[in-house]
């Protein structure tokens, strides 16, 4: 007797939801292994020109300037460790789930690994979202090979993302 795929079951929601949430917190654990990878072809002068303009990414920013927003208060270091460690679980979650969206309605997002979902995404986290909050500068300001390492660490995520939306629709099979 043949066992009924979940679509054939009726549910989807669950499964589509889940399948983003834990593909967006898998991706986000493989992309802080990627960024010390990738942070080793930055040269110390970018590196220096990059600490001129902003205090780190706009990932490692956007936690704790949320978290004062919220606040309203000036954050200890443990408040600031927390505050970039909740703001990952919630980017993992919220853009698992934003690409679980797109890739289910645009198949064409899932293919090379998912680089045509990654490149984008990348532009609009650094390009558009973080200088619009004032987290970091304009694409334009920020030295080459630091841009380049995050849209290395997009592309990071995306794969990594892709794998376990792979791997569940073949394990579902």
């Amino acid at each position: 007797m043949r066992r009924k795929t979940l679509q054939e079951s009726g549910r989807k929601a669950p499964h589509f939801l889940l399948t983003g949430i834990a593909a967006g917190l898998v991706a986000g654990a493989v992309t802080g292994r990627a960024d010390k990878f990738l942070d080793r072809f930055v040269s110390p002068r970018q590196k220096r020109a990059d600490r001129r303009l902003r205090k780190g990414s706009a990932h490692e920013l956007a936690g704790p300037y949320f978290a004062r927003k919220l606040t309203g208060k000036k954050l200890s270091r443990k408040e600031e460790k927390r505050a970039k460690i909740l703001f990952g679980l919630a980017y993992g979650v919220g853009w698992g789930l934003i690409h679980a969206a797109l890739r289910r309605k645009f198949p064409q997002l899932s293919r090379l690994a998912g680089v045509p979902f990654a490149i984008p995404f990348f532009f609009a986290c650094d390009g558009m979202i973080a200088p619009q909050l004032g987290i970091s500068p304009g694409l334009r300001r920020i030295p080459w090979q630091p841009s380049v390492k995050e849209m290395g660490n997009h592309i990071a995520w995306t794969a990594a993302s892709e794998m376990v939306h792979r791997g569940m629709a073949r394990a579902l099979r």
